[in-house]
This record gives C-alpha cells, structure tokens and sequence, in this order.
C-alpha cells in the first residue's frame, strides 16, 4: 500500500487485504493512498461535528469503514495488524455534509432569453470528495440521467467522488425560463411529475420559483406519501405559506424570501427587485421578524445557507480564488471574470449588498432561536462559485457574515447536514458505528475556519483520498466536463 510521507505509518506485514468489496477502476485507484481493513488515528487533534471544543491526543479506530472506537490515546487498544496513523497533532473531523450542490455551472450563451447550464460530470464530483464533501445532496437537476449515471460510477468505483442523494428534476410552475425545466400546468401534473421520478429513484425534491400554492400543495403531498422530503427555491410562494403547507426545508437562507416585498400578491410573484429592496430595509430586530422566524420554527421547517452564491453578487466580495481560477478552463474563467467586472464596478453599498447583511443576520437568529441550519454551494450565480472551493467559501461565511463561531458553522457542515437529511444515525460525526467519513486537516479549523482548505485527505466509508491529487486531476477543466 501507498503511504504518505506526512505520516508516519506503520502496518503488520500479515495484515488482510483490503477490506471494501468495491472494485474499484485504475483510475479511481491513483487518488486512493489508504484502503485497510483497520485503521487506528492517534495523536489527533478532533473535531467531532457536535460543537464541541476540539480535543487533543485523541485516538480514532475504523474497521471496515465504520468507526469502531472513539477516546483517549492512553486508553486505546491497538487491533492486531492495524494500519496505525500518528497525525502529530493534526485535526481529524467529520466528512461535510453539503446540501445545495449541482452538476452543473453557469455557463457562458449568446442566448438573452434563456439561462445557460453546463453539466460537468468529470470534474465536479472530484472537487467535491477533494474538499472534503463526503456527502452531498445534488438539489436540483437539469441532466437527470446524467445524474443517476454519475452516483452509479461513484458507487461503483468507477470514478471518485462523494456519497451522492439525487434530488429530481425541479418542480416549476407554468412558465420558467430555463429549457431544461417541465412546466407543470396544473397540481395534477406536479404530482405526476413527483411519483415519476421517484419510481426513477430520485430521493428527494425542489421546488422552484414558478410554482404557485395549489401546485406546490400537490407536489408537496405527493413526496410525503412516498416518504420523501421537499425543498425549495421560491419566489410566488412566500416562506410562510410554504410552511403553512408542509414543506420540509427552504434554500438558500432568507435571501428567497419575498414574505416582506411591498404589494406581493397571493400566488403571483413581487414587483422586480421589490425582495431584495424589502429585505434590505428589514429591521430583523423587530418583533414581526422573530415572529415570522418563529413560525417557521414551530412548523419545524429547516433552512439551508448558501451565502457562497449570493456573496458572488456583491460589490464587497473578496478577490477572486487563484486556485478556483486556474481550475477553470479559459472560456468559463473568462466568463466568470467579465460577470465579476460588471458587479464590483457598481458603486457600493448596494441594495443587495444590504440585503445580504440582513439576511446573513437573519440565519444566525433562525439558529439562536432552536431552528436548523444546514449548509450548500450552489455552483452557479455568477459562475465563480465551483464545487469544492465553494463547500469552503460557504461555511467560511456561516462565521464572517453571520457570526457563529467555528466549532458552530463546521457543526451545520457535518452533524446538521445529516440530520435534514435523515441520516444522523450513520454520518455528521465522529462516534462509534458511524461510517468513517473523516478528514484529515493540517490545521485546526476550530481556531480558524479557513483551516478546512488544508484538508490533506479525504475518507469516504474508511476509504482515504488524496486531496491534492484530486484537485490537480481537474486542473483547467472545470467547464469542460
């Protein structure tokens, strides 16, 4: 087996062979330093995704990519013929659990009536698993086939990439202007359009900003009689009428919200740029907003951040990623550059500048207050926020924009994620029975947030990648495929 120079390694000559029953391709093979049957961690530094503060010479044991054993480094009992790791004192925490992700990317068109996609099958299940995304849910498709193929492959071992939920095709109204989405004319047709791709084995469902409160009412019960959940990106239906309704989880923070623009009329959308002027001049210290907050509390309504994206739309957004930037393949740099231009020559501060304070304020409350939040990308906005660089960029923000500490915004990464996802018994933390979903950082992102892009490898079910290696893999292709 292959091992690192990082680490000092030690293996029984007599161990088994490798454990995972996958065949995994040759070329899956050239990112994969670790694949024993026992592994044992010590002298970590662990983050164990719950909040709580990072513990020093810790030992971890995984066997047969579950973890099997949690505690302290002088009480730990070393299996026969494991793999031992000394990480030194580097951090191991919880794979992230990234619930606003695509295949796809913005993408440059000639075209001014429709809003062009480009499917990336090749690069972008790679800078996930290299940023440390174990698992991810996909939130909305536009190449459904395409897709269910590429969590085929990943789980096939046929190429890298994290744990992958399928969200459908999205449930749009009757007009949308993306050509890749169905327009369902009526409730019935929703429906239908659910129960189809269920049976095609999508696990869950988004709605989009088209669909009015009949039709969502459908798709939502739909979902639910075939326990499924539903999320959505809404714009004629407002945050409280969703919740009214049953709906499950809302995206991207309370930048969707139109509940607060001025004239918004029952299952219309508001006057253009109405939301983002309301949400700009919101005092979220006010007893309407927390009641309004509270509701969606108590009708147990989770909402995810994906302050990634819409940070690409300020004029007060950092330089552009050198790293993310030489990712790109020229034209989708080039693209994204020119977009970037155009946004920072607006003189600030902006209306959307202000909108996205408040709303950034406004998560921290939803989460002070007992809500849950959970975390995504959204790889598309103005073509700068990649799968990968944005997981890190996202959660950066959960502490720059909306105040949490570190321990908390890499909790609504890893622990969070599982659980509006229904799966905290088995990923989002390091405990016993868990499946050994870890990263091995050389840093201590407790300390410093942006410590998580020193992620070094990656295990996705005991599996360990090499970071790096995945991320010069698609060096100048994103945009590609």
């Amino acid at each position: 087996m292959k091992k690192t120079l990082l680490f000092l390694t030690v293996t029984c000559f007599l161990a088994a062979p490798a454990f995972s029953q996958i065949k995994f391709s040759d070329e899956t093979k050239k990112y994969i330093e670790y694949n024993q049957p026992v592994t044992v961690f010590k002298n970590v530094l662990l983050i164990d995704g719950k909040g709580n503060a990072a513990k020093p010479h810790q030992t971890v044991i995984i066997s047969h990519g579950k973890i099997d054993w949690v505690g302290d480094d002088a009480k730990a009992v070393t299996p026969q013929g494991a793999n031992i790791i000394d990480l030194n004192g580097k951090t191991l925490m919880p794979g992230l659990v990234m619930l606003h992700e695509h295949m796809y990317i913005s993408a440059p068109d000639i075209s001014t009536r429709y809003l062009h996609l480009k499917q990336l099958p090749f690069s972008f299940p790679r800078l996930y698993l290299a940023a440390g995304a174990t698992t991810i849910r996909t939130c909305g498709s536009v190449e459904p086939y395409s897709d269910i193929r590429i969590k085929k492959d990943i789980d096939l071992g046929v190429l890298p990439g994290p744990n992958m939920e399928l969200t459908a095709p999205y449930i749009e109204g009757k007009s949308t202007r993306f050509p890749q989405m169905k327009e369902n004319k009526t409730p019935a047709e929703a429906a239908a359009f659910v129960n189809h791709w269920a049976d095609q084995g999508f696990t869950s469902f988004k709605a989009y900003m088209g669909v009015d409160q009949p039709t969502l009412k459908a798709a939502i019960d739909a979902a639910h009689k075939r326990q499924l959940k539903i999320t959505g990106h809404l714009d004629m239906v407002t945050y409280k009428e969703a919740a009214a309704l049953g709906m499950d989880n809302l995206e991207h923070g309370f930048m969707a919200s139109s509940d607060f623009a001025a004239g918004k009329k029952e299952n219309e959308p508001p006057a253009a740029g109405s939301s983002y002027k309301a949400l700009s001049e919101l005092d979220i210290n006010s007893d309407s907003v927390k009641q309004f907050i509270r509701f969606l509390i108590d009708k147990k309504m989770s909402i995810t951040s994906s302050l990634a994206v819409f940070e690409g739309n300020t004029t007060t957004q950092p330089q552009p990623n050198q790293e993310a930037l030489q990712a790109m393949s020229p034209d989708t740099r080039d693209f994204y550059l020119q977009r970037l231009a155009a946004i920072k020559s607006a003189k600030g501060p902006t209306v959307y500048d202000k909108a996205f304070t408040n709303t950034s304020k406004m998560e921290k409350m939803f989460y002070d207050m007992g809500g849950l939040l959970s975390v995504g990308t959204d790889p598309t906005g103005n073509g700068g926020t990649l799968a990968g660089y944005g997981n890190w960029r996202a959660i950066e923000l959960l502490v720059e924009a909306d105040g949490f500490t570190a321990l908390e915004a890499i909790k609504i990464a890893t622990m969070n994620g599982s659980i509006a996802l229904g799966f905290d018994k088995s990923i989002g933390t390091i405990e016993a029975g868990k499946a050994a979903d870890l990263l091995i950082i050389d840093g201590d992102p407790s300390k410093n947030i942006s410590d998580l892009r020193k992620v070094q490898y990656v295990f996705k079910n005991g599996i360990g990648y090499n970071s790096k290696k995945l991320f010069e893999s698609v060096k100048g292709k994103v945009g590609f495929n």
